[in-house]
């Protein structure tokens, strides 16, 4: 999973408590409008200013810090090892099955509602 996927996956799952914009820096970090950042190191791994981390295995396996495990599967659906899932349709727009809409315009803004 590509860095973007992790950062895509850790701003959708947070969504569903509020309307959350998200947008990334030329430096690489994310800022959302919840005060949380996210930052991805050389080794791939991706860490928020709350202390969780974030980490893809070869298989495509992304696992975090607090307990969380997500996997693409060869059709482009997301779920994680608490039954939510989320695929993104033609136009764009992720949706979850916990709620979640989200999507990102040609500025690189991440809205999600």
């Amino acid at each position: 999973m590509r860095l973007i996927g992790v950062l895509a996956i850790l701003v959708f799952s947070a969504a569903p408590a509020l309307a959350l914009t998200c947008r990334t820096d030329k430096l690489g970090t994310t800022r959302c409008s919840n005060g949380t950042t996210y930052r991805t190191d050389k080794l791939g791994t991706t860490r928020d200013n709350h202390g969780n981390r974030w980490r893809t295995d070869r298989q495509g396996t992304t696992r975090g810090s607090d307990g969380t495990t997500y996997r693409t599967d060869k059709l482009g659906t997301t779920r994680d090892n608490y039954g939510n899932r989320w695929r993104t349709d033609r136009l764009g727009i992720t949706r979850g099955s916990n709620g979640t809409r989200c999507r990102t315009d040609k500025l690189g803004t991440t809205r999600c509602y």
